[in-house]
Order: C-alpha cells, then sequence, then structure tokens
C-alpha cells in the first residue's frame, strides 16, 4: 500500500495564502520525513473558501529541491483545451521529472466546478473529449521522438517533445473516475484510475475496483500498462491520540464537504457527462457514523482505528490511498501526518518492525510454550531410541578389524 498525502491549501478567513503555502511546505517536509510516499495536489482555479492551490507545477519544483525522497502527484491537472492545452502539460510534465529526477506522476480529470469551466470559457458538454483526446497526445509525445495527432479538438503536426523526460517509458499517469464508463476508460487504456472520493461507500469502491481489474485484463494495449488503483479520502483524514479528539476535528470539515456537494450537483444538472456527480445528494451528510466509518471518504480516528479503516481498502486489492489532510488549524494537521506516518503506515510497510506491546509478546509466548515443549519431548525420544538401537563402539572396532583381516 502507498500512501499519497493531499491539499488544497484550503484557507480560513482571517488567514493569508502566503501563510498558508509556508504551512503546507512544512506539512510536506513533515510528511517525507515519517514516510508517506507521495504528496499532491489539485489544479483548482477560482476556488472560493476550499482550495487555493491554482499552480501545482510552480509549487511542486520548488518542494522537488528541498525533498529527496517522496513523489508528487499532481491530482488532478484538468485537461479542458482552454484550461491546460495537452503540449503544456506534456512539457512541464517533462520538466518536473528532470527537476525531481523522477519524482513526479501525472493525475488528469475534466475539471469538476461551474467556477473554473465558466471562468475559462469551457463546455461542461466539451470536457470528456477533450480528456481523451488530451491523454492520448501527452502519451504519444512522451513515448515517441516524433509524433502527430488528428481529432475532433486537437490537430497537432509532427513535432518532437522537448525537454525529455527521466522516468522510463515516462511519468505515471492516472485519470480520476466518478463513474463506471470512466474507470473502464482508465482500464482499457492501461492508466491509473483514481477512484471514489464520492461518500457512496466501500461497496462503490469495490464494485469500481472490480470493474477496473476486469477491463484492465481484457484490454489490448498500445502502451506500456501502468495500472493502479488509487482510493481517494476527499472528505479527510485526521489521525490523533484519541478518536473521540481526532472526530471533534474531523467535524469541522463537513462545511468543505457541503461546498463540494454544492459544486457537484450544480454541474450535474447542466451535462450528462457530469451526470454521475448528482448522486451525492443521496448522502446524508449528517449522519456522522456514516461519513467516518463507511463513507470510504473519510479516515479518522486514533492510530488503531485508522489502521482498520486502511485494511478495509487493502482488503479491496487498492494500491494506493490518497488522502486530504487540509481544512483544519496546521498544528493538528502537522500532529495528525507524524501520527499516521509513525503508527499507521508501518503497519503496511513492515509489520514486523512495529514494536508491539509487552504484554502481547508475552501472551504469544505462553501460547507458544505447549507446541515447544512437545517438540523438546519428541526429540528427546527420537534421541534415547537412536541411542538404544546403535551399534555399540566396541561392536563398530572389531567388526573394522576383522574387515581388514579378510
Amino acid at each position: 500500500m502507498r500512501f499519497v498525502f493531499f491539499s488544497e491549501g484550503e484557507t480560513p478567513p482571517g488567514h493569508t495564502h502566503a501563510q498558508r503555502y509556508r504551512e503546507l511546505i512544512d506539512e510536506v517536509l513533515l510528511a517525507e520525513k515519517v514516510g508517506f510516499d507521495a504528496f499532491g495536489c489539485s489544479e483548482q482555479h477560482v476556488a472560493i473558501g476550499t482550495a487555493s492551490t491554482s499552480a501545482p507545477e510552480v509549487i511542486f519544483p520548488y518542494l522537488m529541491a528541498l525533498t529527496s525522497r517522496i513523489q508528487f502527484i499532481h491530482l488532478i491537472t484538468p485537461l479542458p483545451k482552454k484550461i491546460n492545452h495537452a503540449l503544456r502539460v506534456a512539457e512541464r510534465l517533462a520538466t518536473e521529472d528532470i527537476l525531481s529526477n523522477g519524482r513526479v506522476a501525472l493525475g488528469v480529470g475534466r475539471g469538476n466546478t461551474t467556477l473554473a469551466l465558466r471562468a475559462f470559457e469551457v463546455s461542461p458538454d466539451e470536457t470528456r473529449g477533450q480528456q481523451i483526446e488530451g491523454i492520448e497526445i501527452i502519451r504519444r509525445a512522451l513515448a515517441n521522438d516524433v509524433f502527430s495527432f488528428v481529432g475532433e479538438h486537437y490537430k497537432i503536426p509532427p513535432r518532437s517533445l522537448v525537454p525529455k523526460h527521466v522516468q522510463q517509458p515516462y511519468p505515471p499517469i492516472l485519470m480520476a473516475t466518478g463513474s463506471p464508463e470512466s474507470v473502464t476508460a482508465a482500464a482499457r487504456m492501461g492508466i491509473g484510475a483514481m477512484m471514489g472520493g464520492g461518500y457512496s461507500g466501500f461497496g462503490s469502491v469495490q464494485r469500481m475496483a472490480d470493474l477496473y481489474d476486469k477491463e484492465l485484463a481484457s484490454a489490448e494495449h498500445v502502451y506500456p500498462v501502468q495500472a493502479q488503483k488509487v482510493a481517494v479520502v476527499s472528505g479527510g483524514m485526521h489521525c490523533a491520540e484519541t478518536s473521540e479528539k481526532a472526530e471533534r476535528w474531523a467535524a469541522t470539515l463537513a462545511e468543505s464537504v457541503a461546498l463540494s456537494i454544492d459544486a457537484y450537483e450544480r454541474l450535474s444538472k447542466l451535462s450528462s457527462d457530469y451526470a454521475s456527480l448528482g448522486k451525492i445528494k443521496n448522502v446524508d451528510f449528517r449522519n456522522q457514523r456514516y461519513l467516518f466509518d463507511e463513507s470510504a471518504s473519510f479516515i479518522v480516528g486514533d492510530p488503531k482505528t485508522c489502521i482498520a479503516q486502511v485494511q478495509r481498502f487493502v482488503d479491496i486489492g487498492i494500491d494506493a490511498i490518497a488522502m486530504r489532510v487540509d481544512g483544519l488549524p496546521h498544528r493538528e494537521l502537522m500532529k495528525s501526518i507524524e501520527l499516521f506516518g509513525n503508527y499507521v503506515i508501518p503497519v503496511f510497510k513492515n509489520l514486523r518492525s512495529v514494536v508491539r506491546r509487552p504484554e502481547e509478546i508475552l501472551a504469544d509466548i505462553r501460547t507458544a510454550r505447549p507446541a515447544h515443549y512437545a517438540e523438546v519431548e519428541a526429540y528427546q525420544r527420537a534421541a534415547a531410541t537412536a541411542d538404544a538401537t546403535a551399534p555399540k563402539k566396541a561392536d563398530t572396532v572389531g567388526a573394522a578389524m576383522l574387515g581388514e583381516s579378510r
């Protein structure tokens, strides 16, 4: 299991974006120190109240220079042509790959707010087609020295991408998937799928994961397969010393969730391509127990509780979890990152390295004793039998001398 910490730089009223960015830097540095595999942020434009990370391609290189191990994942880069031309995305990705020495990955999506789509004059009906063509262009540009493309939205004459990336065959690519159709599309393309995040429960994530595996296995792949099932915990992860404290803090994340609900519902009514977002209206966001325990969009509790929640994703067959760690005071986010990194991640990386409580070890020792003593008795019986049936030493010597005389 890989663990991805993602943030959108949520900045509360009275704070400044400059201060929030400085806090975010500290959070990423701590995440690398305590064992997170990757950091990501979404590209959110003209967002109000929930996100300030409009230029991850600027944030990442700064952090790349301050880190040495952690990977950086764009979660996500919207691919409507008026927001991000596919060639520009390929160029930026290759540049980041060089600067990070192969520590970057690309997650793409269609855009999920009317604020951004309308600001860039993007029709919701065009985003699906532009995303699929954009992914194809990015892969052609990365996979071939000379490439071209002709489609409905792009017509690119033969060109060669500059600069060239360092990862082979090229940096991992993933796609946000909120419906069976998008899960199927990602699987057939052989790229990773970011699934879940819709508050619809572990059963929904299981169905999406099973569908992805089925379609991936049955598809014919032109490009190298970069299969990956990533569960998106979009509501939030908060780990604290006690579950009561964790839930008390996590309850404040409901305001951010409410804003997302409103955006999803409005967008679902504008285009049939976004109809799947409309199902979020069926979720009871007043039911805190459902949100924290069953929605598959929160991981909240003390380390033991967080371990149990992560295990549910492991049982589904998920390869990585992208957890939103945001929307709370910086000091609480830092505590959460440290607790999760020190006490949850090691359980899923190297369980034998985790030091257990003395009473647990003693209980296992007591349980193992009967079998050990039975093995000792069996060994002693076998040794006694062998000793009784073995030839005497003198007889052995005499037999040898007799053999020589003959």
